[in-house]
């Protein structure tokens, strides 16, 4: 039989059930003794039976030893005394005494057997829940409600410890009527231990109350407790223990498999992005790839068809300009790629002094004015004559203006109008583009400067680099640039601010300084 635990707070519980039994079996008994032919041992077999059936064995015992001295004392001559004459009253009172130790002995057995099998069918039940699958938190409040009814306690609670961290997450609790209290779980399990059972099993009695804790084991440590806490002075068999013990092994179980299929789940995702990335990638560079010869093609077509008329001697100024025209087109797109390859390599320094931004924008329309006027676009300058400086190299401030307005000239249909403005605010600078020209649709716009991106995949108008490389320039100043449009065939407007030099920065030297891009 497994020993009790807890027994010092509940023996007076089931001790006295012991002598209240066989109290009321000897009142009884005197009570119709009189009237009784027979040996007065059933009543005290009664007592014998509630005992064992309350308490277990010890007590059913102890009922069995009162019995035989009551019997010995009331019942058997020569009375009032617990010496008995004759032999044969005496193996009389013995075969009471141990006809009863076995009947307290079978009825406890049977009531432990009875218990076990309770309790085994509780696990196999929650086994059953954890096979079906499902989220452990389910079965943890399954498990709490059918421990807490089992063990008739007042309260069972299981503890999830968290993943990497050793603080717990009550998860689930079953609570029966007449608990008030909070109950929290200590920071160190083993804390106060009253009793030791196993490793990871506590047992503890406070203010009368039972306490027992029992570790939820895992592969790789301790997932959490499973807490049964009882109001109530009662005792806790050894099988007890061990039907906690195979509670918290299922539960066990059952958080290794949920937390397994998550760990797994996400490895799958991070694999399934990682495969989309290195496909996307994969098309870009293709995408980036046909776009490059695409471009290449026509310049260098207009070149090889140039350079054998100049070979026949035919060359005139057309001839010429074609050639410029071509290699002007070729050292731009060389010129983006090696940018975008420098932005994205931290590589792109800046030689930043002190430059007068209303002379650096009127230089930079020089460029994509002759654009302008082939196609008869109208090129409108609104700039403001106040001084404005900011601290910039003047070749990239120029690079940012010729992409802007190049753009605007390009996506601008003949006959169209661009407007720039410069102005000053506050202190800062705002160059705006604006144009009559194509627009941009609201789902496109909030990619119109990223790399290598079109919003029409199957134009090739140029790289796609250009606004790309206006953003990163445009924030190595210190600024900002937005794109805004009403819509397509709408037109577009772009946006930049730079910081303006204080008032203080006068004293700013003319030397160069060297920003590199990170």
């Amino acid at each position: 039989m497994g020993r009790d635990i807890g027994h010092s707070q509940s023996a007076v519980a089931t001790y006295g059930v012991a002598l209240l039994a066989s109290g009321m079996a000897l009142a009884f008994t005197l009570l119709v003794w009189p009237r009784l032919e027979t040996t007065p041992s059933p009543l005290f077999f009664a007592a014998v039976v509630v005992s064992s059936c309350y308490g277990g064995l010890r007590p059913a015992l102890v009922a069995t030893a009162l019995a035989a001295l009551a019997t010995s004392y009331f019942f058997v001559l020569p009375g009032h005394s617990i010496a008995v004459e004759s032999i044969s009253d005496a193996l009389c009172l013995g075969m009471f005494a141990l006809v009863a130790a076995l009947t307290g002995s079978l009825s406890a057995a049977r009531r432990r057997a009875e218990t076990e099998r309770g309790q085994q069918a509780v696990i196999a039940e929650l086994g059953r829940l954890a096979l079906a699958g499902g989220e452990p938190s389910g079965l943890m409040h399954e498990a709490a409600a059918k421990v807490a009814r089992t063990l008739d306690v007042e309260y069972a609670a299981v503890w999830e410890l968290l993943p990497n961290a050793r603080t717990s997450l009550r998860t689930a609790v079953c609570c029966r009527r007449g608990i008030v209290e909070e109950v929290t779980l200590d920071p160190d399990l083993l804390a106060d231990t009253a009793l030791e059972i196993d490793d990871g099993v506590t047992v503890q009695g406070r203010g009368g109350v039972t306490l027992v804790k029992v570790m939820i084991h895992g592969p790789e440590g301790p997932l959490g407790v499973l807490s049964v806490h009882a109001a109530r002075p009662r005792p806790l068999a050894l099988h007890d223990i061990h039907f906690l013990q195979a509670v918290a092994h299922v539960l066990g179980e059952a958080i290794t498999r949920q937390r397994g299929e998550h760990d797994r789940a996400a490895l799958l995702a991070r694999e399934r992005r990682a495969r989309a990335r290195a496909e996307a990638a994969s098309r870009a560079r293709e995408d980036l790839l046909a776009t490059v010869s695409h471009e290449l093609r026509a310049p260098l077509a207009q070149l090889v068809t140039w350079s054998r008329l100049l070979r026949l001697g035919k060359s005139d100024q057309a001839a010429l300009d074609a050639i410029e025209r071509s290699t002007r087109t070729l050292e731009r797109l060389a010129g983006d790629l090696l940018d975008v390859a420098r932005i994205t390599a931290g590589k792109l320094s800046l030689s930043l002094r002190p430059v007068a931004l209303a002379g650096t924008v009127a230089e930079a329309l020089d460029v994509p004015r002759v654009a302008a006027q082939a196609k008869a676009i109208g090129l409108e300058e609104y700039l403001d004559a106040g001084p404005m400086e900011v601290v910039g190299d003047p070749m990239r401030l120029q690079q940012v203006v010729w992409n802007l307005v190049g753009n605007a000239v390009k996506f601008t249909p003949r006959g169209g109008r661009v407007v720039i403005r410069l102005r000053k605010i506050q202190d800062r600078a705002e160059l705006t583009v604006s144009d009559t020209g194509r627009g941009i649709s609201a789902a496109f716009l909030p990619h119109v400067f990223e790399p290598f991106r079109q919003a029409r995949a199957g134009a090739q108008q140029g790289l796609g680099l250009g606004l790309a490389i206006v953003r990163q320039l445009v924030e190595l100043h210190g600024g900002t640039v937005r794109a805004e449009s009403p819509g397509e065939g709408r037109g577009s407007r772009f946006t930049v601010t730079l910081p303006l030099v204080p008032a203080a920065g006068e004293a700013f030297g003319r030397g160069s300084m060297t920003a590199c891009a990170v």
